[in-house]
């Protein structure tokens, strides 16, 4: 190829590529970062494949509903790859069906042999070889997935070639009898013996079972049968259907035996499949990596749920794999590693006014009226359907279920008054969706109520004040403690939630490794609970809430003594007779150590709360009537209601500035130099 004209092409691919990067960031919100990624890694791929000794792989791990599959796809449709494009679920592989995966990727995707194709492994997670024992799960059948994406090449025996060499080989052995009998053939067709023929050729096919409803007679060797088979025996383009005709009216049996012997031994008994060109991807939930994938509270803070993901790196999802495969099956998917974040509260409600935008569009073009969302609908919407967790497919669902639904009927009902109408203003006020219509003036002809029906929002509004009163008592104290002893206010505190917890504390721990000091004020605001739901409500009415609070203090304490070198022996101590490492079995010694760190704790807790005790309970007094105090709400109340000295002197600091270590090597140098 002229060298003018390869790099002419090249230039149009990359272009390409950079038009799709934009599509792609126009299609997906939120995932910039996470494009620009898979489109350099899919460059070298798509500009070279030719050049490639081994497929390109592109991992993609994230939370479910998190736009993985819908990219792949979408990057399918941009590139137009339809044709050398498959995608397979491993999750329909679990078991024995496993069985067929290698028919699937090898007889049904034979056309991309030495082909660009594009291959998607969905939910790749299933694939696991791994127990959670790190016992060998013996799935032997996907093996040949692993080969896939080591050299990709794969070694099969094509269910075609098997089918005609089973077929060619029943035929030779009647063929042998033929020739014992001494039959004849003449032009193709038998002239002698056709009794003993028909006998020993009964019920013989060779390409369709049927013989398409042709009775066996002596020109069966010419029939479309036998010629067909005979052709698709032949693995090669020696020969046309016509010259396999006339070929077999120049045989004698024998002769025939030969043929059919020529086109056996023309079909190699196994073949190669080369994806060695191929792009693959591969997608999965990995909830190893994602510890908090499994929380289904929509009261967290999408905020917290997108920082805790964007920790997520390369090593995290290798120590992940590590759980579910075995080393050289992890070094065989690469290094390509996309890693997901969670949404955060900004990107949801862009998400939320992308598709009320959606909406809008569709009532101006079908009906000529501007429709106008106010922010109060992003809001009800963003409550309704937010799920940090669980991705943008819920605030999908609740779009449809919350505001497309009620479309028709608001439709309907203008027609039916026929008011005079240009816009649409959509609001939500206490409960409601309040629809004003205006005419071309901008003049409100009429308003429209219709009740919401909430699911989430109810479920959030205190159904018993005595028992939000309570809750309130309790996470008030985990937000004053870690207030008060990290010095870095909670992200928030909640008392009343929409799932089945009744209330928690987002804390802002210290970015850093966990030290002797963090570890003691984590128990301190680990038992704030217990200690303040005693102090203000007595010890008879402590609650079975603090049950969790008790559990990790313990195993907090155990761990400072056993693990963390915090106790009198800096060894690693083990416990035998159990394998439940929050219990206190090793020996008297050391868990009067640990007991004793929970009690000073304890006591430290206390003493910060009775000296706060104003402060608690103006916290406490606001959760009862309100189920939410966000950070600044929490700042501002400590600020006015704590008597601390350190905080007007000092003030708070971030969760970054907590450690200073390079401070302190910078001070001893300095007095050593």
């Amino acid at each position: 190829m002229n060298t003018q004209i390869l790099h002419n092409e090249l230039i149009v691919k990359k272009q390409t590529l950079q038009q799709i990067t934009l599509k792609l960031k126009e299609r997906f919100l939120g995932l910039d970062s996470i494009i620009d990624e898979v489109m350099s890694l899919i460059m070298p791929w798509y500009l070279f494949p030719e050049a490639q000794l081994r497929p390109t792989v592109i991992n993609l791990w994230g939370l479910t509903g998190s736009g993985k599959t819908a990219l792949v796809q979408s990057i399918v449709e941009f590139l137009d790859y339809r044709r050398f494009y498959t995608h397979i679920d491993m999750g329909e592989f679990e078991s024995d069906s496993a069985s067929w995966i290698k028919n699937i990727l090898t007889n049904d995707l034979d056309f991309f042999h030495q082909k660009p194709a594009l291959i998607c492994l969905d939910e790749f997670q299933f694939a696991k070889t791994l127990d959670s024992n790190a016992n060998e799960l013996g799935k032997d059948k996907l093996r040949v997935i692993w080969d896939l994406l080591d050299s990709g090449k794969i070694d099969y025996i094509p269910g075609h070639s098997t089918y005609y060499l089973f077929r060619a080989d029943h035929c030779i052995k009647r063929l042998d009898k033929l020739i014992k009998s001494e039959v004849l053939l003449e032009n193709g067709e038998v002239v002698n013996g056709i009794e003993t023929f028909t006998k020993l050729f009964d019920g013989f096919y060779f390409e369709n079972v049927g013989r398409d409803g042709v009775a066996l007679d002596k020109a069966y060797f010419l029939s479309e049968d036998f010629i067909e088979g005979l052709f698709c025996l032949f693995d090669n383009d020696d020969y046309s259907k016509d010259q396999i005709k006339e070929r077999v009216k120049t045989c004698s049996v024998s002769d025939l035996k030969v043929f059919i012997l020529e086109g056996m031994r023309s079909r190699p008994a196994t073949k190669e499949l080369d994806l060695s060109r191929a792009l693959i991807f591969i997608l999965g939930n990995l909830d190893e990596a994602y510890a908090m994938s499994h929380s289904m509270n929509p009261d967290i803070s999408a905020d917290e749920f997108h920082e805790a993901t964007s920790k997520i790196t390369i090593a995290h999802i290798k120590r992940a794999l590590r759980k579910r495969f075995r080393s050289e099956q992890i070094a065989r998917l690469g290094n390509n590693h996309v890693v997901y974040k969670s949404f955060n509260n900004a990107q949801f409600r862009l998400l939320i006014r992308q598709e009320l935008k959606r909406v809008a569009a569709f009532v101006i073009h079908r009906f000529g009226w501007k429709m106008t969302f106010d922010e109060s609908v992003v809001d009800i919407v963003y409550a309704e359907g937010v799920y940090p967790a669980q991705g943008t497919r819920p605030v999908l669902t609740t779009v449809k279920n919350l505001i497309e639904s009620r479309i028709s009927n608001l439709v309907v009902s203008i027609l039916e008054y026929q008011l005079p109408i240009a816009e649409i203003i959509w609001i939500y006020k206490d409960g409601s969706f309040i629809y004003t219509i205006k005419d071309k003036n901008g003049d409100a002809v009429s308003t429209i109520s219709d009740e919401a029906k909430l699911k989430l929002e109810n479920l959030r509004k205190s159904i018993d004040p005595e028992i939000q009163a309570h809750v309130a008592v309790h996470e008030a104290a985990h937000a004053i403690l870690a207030a008060l002893t990290l010095r870095i206010i909670p992200s928030a505190v909640v008392s009343r939630t929409a799932s089945e917890a009744e209330g928690f504390c987002l804390i802002n721990f210290p970015k850093g490794p966990m030290t002797r000091e963090s570890l003691k004020k984590d128990i301190v605001i680990t038992l704030g609970g217990y200690v303040a739901e005693k102090m203000i409500f007595g010890e008879e009415l402590t609650s079975s809430g603090v049950y969790s609070d008790i559990e990790e203090a313990s195993a907090l304490a155990n761990k400072a003594i056993r693990k963390y070198a915090m106790g009198a022996d800096p060894i690693h101590l083990a416990v035998e007779s159990t394998q439940n490492e929050n219990a206190f079995f090793n020996s008297q010694k050391h868990a009067v150590e640990a007991i004793k760190i929970i009690k000073d704790c304890e006591a430290q807790a206390f003493e910060i709360l009775q000296r706060n005790k104003l402060l608690l309970l103006k916290m406490a007094e606001y959760l009862t009537s309100n189920s939410r105090m966000e950070g600044s709400t929490i700042e501002l109340f400590v600020r006015k209601y704590s008597i601390e000295d350190w905080i007007e002197e000092n003030g708070f600091i971030k969760k970054e500035e907590y450690y200073q270590f390079n401070r302190i090597i910078k001070e001893q140098l300095k007095t050593l130099e």
